[in-house]
């Protein structure tokens, strides 16, 4: 099922990390924490993918990973939804240097 409720964990290349969920459906990808929210698209069938992430900030009190609190993410990565898992790395548009890896596993189908 190409639907998914996905916890991920994310490292950046400041040395900061995080964790949040996502919900996968359709191709749409929907989630956040405490204090981002994160949206883009992956492939509606497993295998491998390029897309941008928006990601953005709702509420104060945290740093994002990459020290900027809106902003997008060129990445690549792969999802397969028969074994429930995400991953992708990616740099943010105009500040290459800034990275992040991400994996992700999924907790159960969306609805």
């Amino acid at each position: 099922m190409a639907n998914g409720i996905f916890h991920v964990d994310f490292r950046a290349s400041t040395g900061d990390y995080g964790d949040g969920l996502v919900v996968v459906k359709n191709g749409a990808v929907n989630g956040g924490d405490s204090h981002y929210l994160y949206q883009g698209q992956v492939p509606t069938e497993s295998g491998p993918f390029n897309s941008e992430f928006r990601i953005g900030k709702w509420r104060e009190g945290n740093t994002n990973v990459v020290g900027i609190d809106n902003y997008t993410l060129l990445a690549t990565g792969h999802v397969d939804y028969e074994a429930g898992t995400l991953e992708l790395q990616g740099a943010v548009v105009g500040s290459p240097e800034l990275t992040i890896r991400l994996r992700g596993s999924k907790l159960q189908d969306a609805v």
